[in-house]
């Protein structure tokens, strides 16, 4: 008889779930009121503004990560007994992205498809990452491809998002820089547990943050922007592979120039 393979808990993920998807309902329901405030920096005076939306999607993004966090601890296989920050990043850059969609989306059929479709991707991505906390859990390997797959798409679209809501460069730059670091840390983790992974995912960073800079006063749409931040960075990452690993395979390669090909191609028809 084979081997019955470790699944979360159906009783947590759930619940998690569940909870998250009511976030979303609160955020939609929500009409608080927004909270402004001035500060000065770099000697500009910067007027911020703090909506119940922005702090509702952030508690959905917790709400992911310690779900997580919760899910991985039921884990029968010996994973680990401490925190580990990795497993909290996708699930919250998911719930944010699917936060973002929902609350965009009139009251409709197509609202209800929409968390139906969310619910279904916040399972898929929790249980991807109750499965990597493993890694001699024999879907590792495709699991771990099928995350790396999605935190691309992820990043694009917060690429997207960022460049959408035309904030100024000391305002963008930086958030690029954030969010390109901690999610190529991610996805070093997935790829060479052993090996350093701060020093890599800041050198990517930084040099997403510098493209973003010029990329920032380029007469380009904010969806072509966010694609050819998105391949560099994904170019960026396979260098640093290759680099890493002494070594790329052909199907690497294919892939690399494919979607570079697919993303050029769709930057040249958008901008």
């Amino acid at each position: 008889m084979g081997t019955t393979l470790p699944k979360p808990a159906f009783d947590r993920i759930s619940t998690l779930t569940s909870l998250i998807l009511i976030t979303y309902g609160l955020v939609r329901l929500m009409t608080l009121p927004s909270v402004e405030a001035d500060v000065a920096l770099f000697g500009l005076l910067i007027n911020l503004e703090f909506k119940p939306q922005i702090v509702m999607l952030v508690l959905a993004a917790a709400l992911a990560a310690a779900g997580s966090e919760w899910l991985i601890k039921g884990h029968p296989k010996p994973v680990r007994s401490s925190f580990v920050v990795e497993h909290w990043v996708i699930p919250s850059f998911a719930a944010i992205a699917i936060g973002v969609v929902v609350i965009r989306i009139p009251s409709s059929p197509q609202l209800w498809l929409a968390l139906v479709v969310g619910a279904f991707l916040l399972v898929a991505v929790l249980t991807a990452e109750f499965i990597v906390a493993y890694k001699d859990d024999p879907r590792y390997t495709n699991v771990a491809l099928a995350l790396r797959g999605l935190a691309f798409l992820l990043l694009t679209g917060s690429y997207f998002a960022i460049s959408e809501s035309q904030l100024r460069a000391i305002f963008a730059v930086p958030l690029v820089m954030i969010i390109s670091i901690v999610v190529s840390w991610r996805l070093f983790h997935l790829a060479f547990p052993n090996v350093p992974k701060w020093t890599w995912a800041a050198l990517l960073g930084m040099l997403t943050g510098q493209i973003a800079i010029g990329l920032h006063y380029l007469p380009l749409s904010p969806l072509s922007t966010s694609l050819l931040l998105g391949i560099i960075t994904y170019q960026g990452y396979q260098l640093i592979l290759a680099h890493v690993t002494r070594g790329i395979d052909k199907s690497q390669i294919i892939e690399s120039i494919g979607l570079s090909i697919i993303a050029l191609i769709a930057v040249a028809y958008t901008a």
